[in-house]
């Protein structure tokens, strides 16, 4: 054997140009393919957090749905509150009246007429 021949088996091994264009492929598409899988995963948090926001604004616009549905009720029970109020000071009136008028025909003699039911 000569000297080449030996030298050859003894140095490293260095892969052929194709194997190594293989590998540097393999690590470009790695690398890529990683970058696609983080865009994956940011997309699908920046979808999560918008599906979020936009629960929340729905929950929010619910809320303020009920709240407004509250309000009007309680504004309908107090006209009735106060409906019921007016009346039943109209009616003191009219008993004011009516005993103001009783007393002043008692002055004079006479007596107020009232029905028997």
């Amino acid at each position: 054997m000569s000297r080449d021949t030996n030298l050859r088996y003894e140095q490293p091994h260095r892969p052929c140009k194709l194997f190594q264009e293989y590998i540097k492929n393999l690590q470009v598409n790695e690398v890529q393919l990683d970058k696609g899988q983080d865009q994956k995963m940011l997309d699908r948090k920046g979808l999560h957090d918008e599906w979020l926001e936009h629960s929340n604004v729905k929950l929010k616009a619910r809320a303020l749905k009920n709240e407004k549905k509250q309000l009007g009720h309680e504004i309908k029970m107090v006209a009735k509150a106060n409906l019921l109020m007016r009346k039943r000071a109209l009616a003191l009136r009219i008993d004011a009246d009516q005993k103001m008028y009783a007393d002043e025909l008692a002055r004079f003699g006479k007596s107020f007429h009232t029905e028997r039911i």
